[in-house]
């Protein structure tokens, strides 16, 4: 409980880049995850890990991690799923394992309810493991490997001292989930202070500003004339996520943000998901529980899984179907194809009790299609499932309405003079939905689709891990301020609020606001008030603060208002009068609190915990 006596200051901090010999970014991706680093001597040129799976070499690996029965380590990526696939080979019980997948979405949460650290992930045996176990162990994996790649490839080792790391996240997290993200990250051993998080479109939007300095051929920059003041949105569309934001190039090269980071759940697995129904639908419940959970049919699974990432990706809708009907009808190339599995198709004969064999497999899912409401527009030739290309872009309309709604506001909110869509991310690379985005803006802006989409965000993460100060202004997502208590005014409080203190009757609950939405913020930005205690005999002062969805909530307990967590400040062996002032340090990708005891100067070393399991949420 404290009260609030004066008002604010700023202060900026100066401009710094690193002192380490190596920048390595981690990205860890709803479905994919990956790293890429660079020395300081030769910053622009960086080097994306290639990750391996048999034939296939890709700069990213699945985001699946295995967990032996004691819930300790076993494997990460393409290893985890091809382990977990031959457990039922080598005579193991696959259900005594924990396997988890396309996860990190779980911490996209409301603020009514957060991430904490005992928010638990179910594995595929519907087991409980806690979400902070099984993020500290994939972020782990990755730095084991970067230490390992780059022993392998150096005469000299490089040590954990030697590293700046960089973590990369969305934009539209709130500061529980970055927070969340850090912790993981240090149980995982990297330090504290070696560490930068990084927001996933931020990252984009500085390595197509600077991917011109790369050792590629791609020199052109994707804004014409690099002209000061030009006006573009950054498009990142991942697996899990669309995560938006605007910039504006400065006169000195840095980047501002203008309006705050917003976004939805409109990534890849929007897609994955329609296409999963449609299989339910097609085959029945029973058929993809079977084909999904039965760890005979894991590795099948698994496979086609990531043959249906890469078709989705290069599908390419025809535009004039209607037109050439007759002319397509009979070519396959005008149709989306996909490879159906063998194990599936055992799985449709088994249980539509249809005797099975290899070469009869078309008949087996032919059958099926015929029994369904699918039949005039799928059919399966030479052990692949077609379908007509406007039938599977059917797929994708509920997801790229619901993003083309939103980037309409946000061009309007924005006006005529936004010169660029910048798309970045896997989910980038997709034809149907550049297609779509260049199709509502044609005319008003140029959607630039950077070669290797999919690398941005990691590489971009590495620029800024050399040059953290390139974005120069960020816009406040939230309305931040601490609840007060100041004396009773009967004109402006209300009555339930009234409270009687030792000198007086005071306002409980009141917010008091530091920084409003949308209000523009410099990196290093410090408001910073002095408080003491309203109880003498206090221990500690405990200072909420609270975020809102609203520019000027008027209580801590308003609707859209959350308590993102707590200050405490001993005030044992002080006086319990002393001014403390506190200090809110906004503009960075994370915010950051301090404390100073006004007499003495002395610094509180204190921890502003957001991932309390207690914290109460309005």
């Amino acid at each position: 409980m404290a009260e609030q006596q004066l008002g604010s200051s700023i202060k900026e901090r100066p401009s710094k880049c690193t002192t380490k010999l190596l920048v390595a970014a981690i990205d860890f991706g709803t479905v994919y995850s990956g790293y890429a680093y660079s020395f300081k001597n030769e910053w622009p040129d960086v080097k994306a890990n290639v990750w391996s799976s048999g034939e296939l070499r890709s700069y990213k690996t699945p985001s699946a991690l295995l967990l032996n029965p004691d819930q300790s380590f076993n494997s990460f990526g393409f290893d985890a799923e091809k382990k977990y696939a031959s457990l039922t080979e080598d005579g193991e019980d696959c259900k005594k394992y924990f396997f988890f997948q396309r996860f990190k979405m779980i911490l996209k949460q409301s603020l009514e309810k957060r991430v904490h650290r005992k928010t638990q992930i179910m594995a595929e045996n519907d087991s409980f493991v806690d979400a902070m176990t099984v993020f500290t162990y994939c972020i782990n994996h990755m730095r084991e490997h970067l230490l390992k790649t780059l022993e392998n490839k150096l005469a000299n080792t490089i040590s954990m001292d030697d590293i700046q790391f960089v973590l990369t996240v969305p934009a539209i997290w709130d500061d529980t989930a970055k927070m969340f993200m850090r912790e993981a990250a240090v149980q995982a051993g990297i330090k504290s202070d070696q560490l930068l998080i990084a927001l996933e479109p931020e990252a984009a939007s500085i390595y197509c500003q600077l991917m011109h300095l790369e050792s590629t051929d791609n020199k052109r920059f994707f804004l014409a004339g690099k002209e000061s003041g030009a006006k573009y949105m950054v498009l990142d569309l991942g697996g899990g996520t669309a995560d938006i934001t605007i910039h504006q190039l400065k006169q000195d090269g840095t980047l501002a943000e203008l309006v705050p980071a917003s976004g939805g759940s409109w990534g890849g697995t929007c897609i994955d998901k329609a296409f999963k129904e449609f299989l339910t639908n097609l085959f029945g419940k029973s058929v993809m529980n079977i084909f999904q959970k039965d760890s005979e049919y894991l590795e099948d699974y698994f496979d086609f899984w990531q043959h249906f990432e890469v078709k989705k990706r290069a599908f390419e809708n025809e535009q004039n179907e209607s037109e050439n009907k007759e002319k397509k009808k009979d070519n396959p190339e005008s149709k989306f194809a996909i490879r159906i599995p063998f194990a599936l198709g055992e799985i449709v004969a088994k249980q539509s009790k249809q005797g099975f064999k290899q070469t009869k497999m078309d008949a087996v899912i032919a059958n099926a299609i015929e029994k369904s409401h699918f039949k005039n527009d799928v059919s399966c030739t030479n052990g692949k499932l077609l379908m007509q290309s406007s039938f599977f872009k059917q797929m994708f309309d509920p997801t790229i309405k619901l993003l083309i709604n939103h980037l309409k506001k946000l061009y309007t909110d924005i006006g005529e003079d936004l010169k660029v869509i910048l798309m970045v991310g896997g989910f980038s690379e997709c034809s149907v939905i550049q297609d779509a985005v260049k199709k509502e803006f044609e005319g008003k802006c140029r959607v630039v689709v950077p070669n290797q989409a999919g690398l941005a965000v990691v590489k971009g993460a590495v620029y800024f891990g050399h040059q953290p100060d390139l974005i120069t202004e960020r816009v406040s997502r939230y309305t931040y301020g601490i609840q007060t208590w100041p004396a009773f005014n009967e004109t402006k409080h209300d009555r339930s609020k009234r409270v009687v203190m030792e000198d007086g009757p005071r306002c409980k609950d009141v917010f008091f606001k530091f920084v409003a939405k949308g209000d523009k913020i410099k990196p290093g930005d410090k408001k910073s008030y002095i408080f003491k205690s309203l109880n003498s005999n206090a221990e500690a002062l405990d200072c909420g603060v609270f975020i809102s969805n609203e520019k000027n909530p008027k209580y801590v307990d308003d609707k859209g208002c959350a308590k993102l967590g707590t200050l405490k400040i001993p005030l044992d062996g002080v006086d319990r009068n002393v001014d403390i002032e506190e200090s809110l340090i906004f503009g960075d990708t994370e915010l950051h609190v301090t404390a100073c005891n006004c007499t003495n100067k002395m610094e509180y070393k204190v921890k502003f915990d957001l991932l309390s399991e207690n914290i109460n949420f309005s």
